[in-house]
């Protein structure tokens, strides 16, 4: 794997991997533990806590998705990305997603699908209803997303037959608690994209028994963006480190 590029002042291996962009970024120093993150969608947004996990020694990869929505495809070529660079360079098999918005949409279904590459997950402001986002009425950009990319993604779906759409993130709770898969989400009040009363509340009300698994955080006075905590991600960093080493 040859480095070619450079994020954010750490080397990186731009490649190609079964015809979708990959990317690899290394530490100076790998941590002992050979931990490392799976950003899952929109790779060099609000970079704040990947660039400190780097700064931990954990390497931070990237595979392109066909679609934002987290189809059963995504989630497999993840999982054999996954165990490639796990092979590759010597890494725990097991990874840590870091989900946005609809890349929390990601982190949750391949976390569903392959609870066993699973340390813990980061997701913020995740859509995680896709009956709200994007099938609600009424909003102009719902109507785009839903007409350009939602259909495409799933085809034949209507609006009628969201309402037991087996592909929902949402769908794989149980699985995520089943198998302790400890998850920090974050969340700006102020949210009208992805409202957390229709999608991260849901979730969390879900551990309601198990809130050893969830760690919840509000950004007051925030909307949809920024993600993370910029200028000051260690919260979301420690919770990381305690949960792979």
């Amino acid at each position: 794997m040859n480095i070619n590029s450079n994020w954010f002042g750490f080397p990186e291996a731009e490649f190609m991997f079964e015809g979708r962009r990959a990317t690899v970024v290394f530490p100076e120093k790998a941590n002992m533990g050979k931990n490392w993150t799976i950003k899952t969608e929109y790779k060099d947004a609000f970079p704040e806590t990947e660039i400190a996990l780097l700064k931990e020694g954990f390497h931070v990869a990237y595979l392109e998705n066909k679609t934002r929505f987290a189809t059963k495809e995504d989630c497999d070529a993840k999982a054999r990305f996954v165990k490639f660079i796990a092979k590759e360079l010597g890494l725990k098999e097991k990874c840590v997603p870091v989900g946005m918005s609809c890349g929390g949409a990601h982190a949750v279904r391949f976390a569903g699908y392959y609870p066993d590459l699973i340390d813990c997950m980061f997701i913020d402001a995740p859509v995680l209803n896709y009956c709200d986002f994007p099938a609600a009425y009424g909003n102009e950009y719902r109507e785009k997303v839903w007409e350009e990319e939602f259909i495409v993604a799933y085809p034949g779906i209507t609006r009628a037959k969201m309402l037991d759409f087996p592909h929902h993130p949402m769908n794989m709770v149980g699985t995520l608690i089943e198998n302790k898969i400890p998850i920090i989400m974050l969340y700006g009040n102020e949210d009208t994209t992805v409202d957390f009363n229709k999608h991260g509340r849901l979730f969390a009300d879900e551990y309601e028994n198990h809130p050893e698994l969830l760690k919840v955080h509000m950004r007051e006075y925030q909307g949809h963006h920024p993600h993370g905590i910029p200028g000051n991600p260690q919260m979301i960093v420690d919770f990381i480190l305690q949960h792979t080493n």
